[in-house]
């Protein structure tokens, strides 16, 4: 199976809320009247990006992790997507706005640890749940299970499960994933407080303006007390993200529009934030939050120029997953 890429993007996994992708129907072909007319999808998306370790980080900045163990955290989400649409096409539908807070639970517990380079490689099964006050109202509401590798280099592998995750449970599923794996893909040195680093990568997620590319600063900002545990010390990280469009205002088409004789021309831009607390005693995340500001102004239509439809969407949301501290369980008799 082709693993599930994590990266310092979506490992920011930042929700990006302009991919898209074409919808045909069946036995439609490039060009007809009927395989122009595309639903673009606006969803709100992690990034998970490919950044490869090369030696061992701080083990003290990576979780600690044995067969058996079990955690819990909480996962919130504000999610606000404004969408204006212009066209001349009635047959041509788009994007709805969003606007709604989002909480679940996600219950993790660790199936086998593997000795590897440059880290172990963990398998985990996960329960994504209703909030606490969702179960109290519902018992009984089912909860979404996965099963995941995270592989030594960074990446996932061996996904099984998302697709039957809601794309709202999805969006917060993948946040968490990017801030729990932090520890895997940090510089292979040793960390001090005020260290910073610099990288550009591409934007994989699939979208309606090509060329894009985040310019990312991490900075090892300082050790703090921690959140839920304050008598032990935190590594708190900052990274700053900024949306960067390399391809033309006028020419913004990606490739695989291209190969459905489309066009689009437009802008995006975007900024996100997100800050991070590792535990120096366990390695585990205990908290961290991301706010992402993202915009996008984009005309597709067919390759003649015609059938356009123009999408204005301003989007915003804030994530945060917190660990939930559990009591120890009871001795056996």
């Amino acid at each position: 199976m082709t693993p599930f890429i994590l990266s310092q993007r979506p490992l920011f996994r930042s929700a990006i809320l302009i991919a898209a992708k074409i919808i045909r129907p069946s036995g439609a072909r490039p060009g007809s009247a009927v395989g122009v007319k595309t639903a673009v999808v606006l969803t709100a998306l992690l990034f998970v990006c490919t950044v490869s370790l090369r030696s061992d980080t701080r083990s003290s900045l990576l979780p600690q992790l044995k067969p058996g163990q079990t955690f819990l955290y909480e996962v919130h989400g504000r999610l606000n997507r404004s969408v204006k649409t212009e066209s001349r096409v009635s047959s041509v539908f788009g994007p709805q706005q969003l606007q709604g807070d989002l909480s679940n639970q996600i219950r993790l517990s660790i199936q086998k640890v593997l000795a590897g380079k440059p880290h172990p490689t963990v398998t985990l099964q996960m329960e994504l749940l209703p909030d606490a006050s969702a179960q109290a109202k519902s018992p009984a509401s089912p909860a979404q299970k996965l099963t995941f590798d995270i592989l030594g280099n960074g990446q996932l592998g061996n996904l099984k499960g998302l697709d039957d995750v809601p794309p709202e449970q999805r969006l917060l599923w993948q946040f968490w994933v990017a801030r729990f794996a932090f520890g895997w893909i940090l510089p292979p040195k040793r960390l001090k407080p005020g260290e910073k680093w610099k990288f550009e990568e591409p934007e994989l997620n699939d979208s309606l303006i090509a060329g894009l590319v985040w310019e990312r600063e991490t900075t090892y900002a300082r050790d703090d007390q921690c959140p839920i545990f304050p008598a032990e010390s935190c590594a708190v990280f900052l990274t700053q993200s900024t949306l960067k469009q390399k391809s033309s205002a006028k020419d913004s088409t990606p490739e695989s529009y291209r190969l459905h004789e489309l066009k689009t021309l437009g802008t995006a831009k975007g900024h996100n934030q997100v800050i991070t607390y590792i535990s120096r005693k366990t390695g585990l995340v205990l908290r961290a939050n991301e706010d992402v500001q993202q915009s996008m102004d984009v005309i597709v239509m067919k390759s003649d120029g015609s059938n356009g439809v123009r999408y204005t969407v301003e989007a915003t949301s804030h994530l945060e997953t917190l660990f939930v501290a559990q009591p120890p369980a009871a001795p056996a008799p």
